[in-house]
């Protein structure tokens, strides 16, 4: 009997659907070298727009359906060169900062850009974020180590 039973739910394994596994690629940068002014949004460098140029460059074949970035000027600047190569729209998500710690990002900002990231099953994902926004992330996506970035 225990034979006939082991047999039937053997059987439904095979029977009932299993969703495809998908792995999501993501690739998080930190935006492009910045100007020093203005201090509270301030653009590219020209080495910073070199760096964008040649992040498209590089990931120009990596199948990057999404791209995420905040809502600052260094991090659109970052995206544009890949966002008009692959025809991409870029999306931008407001980074609120923990009111108890501002050089640290709002455990709620980090999740919606986790969760975004989370949407594309099957894709590649481009993050361009902050030196305290982008190891945030990686723990988010349960990543145990995370680097300190200059």
């Amino acid at each position: 009997m225990k034979f006939i039973f082991l047999f039937i739910i053997s059987a439904l394994l095979f029977v009932v659907p299993q969703e495809e596994f998908k792995p999501i690629t993501v690739y998080l940068v930190r935006h492009a070298e910045r100007a020093d002014e203005p201090r509270q949004d301030p653009p590219l460098t020209e080495k910073g727009v070199l760096r964008s140029q040649e992040l498209a460059r590089i990931l120009g074949n990596a199948n990057v359906k999404t791209i995420i970035t905040s809502q600052f000027l260094r991090t659109k600047a970052t995206a544009e060169p890949i966002a008009k190569k692959l025809n991409v729209a870029a999306t931008s998500i407001s980074l609120s900062v923990n009111p108890s710690n501002p050089r640290q990002i709002a455990e709620q900002s980090t999740a919606e850009v986790t969760n975004k990231i989370l949407e594309n099953s099957g894709a590649s994902v481009l993050v361009v974020g902050h030196s305290n926004s982008i190891p945030d992330v990686i723990k988010m996506l349960g990543g145990d180590v995370t680097p300190v970035i200059d």
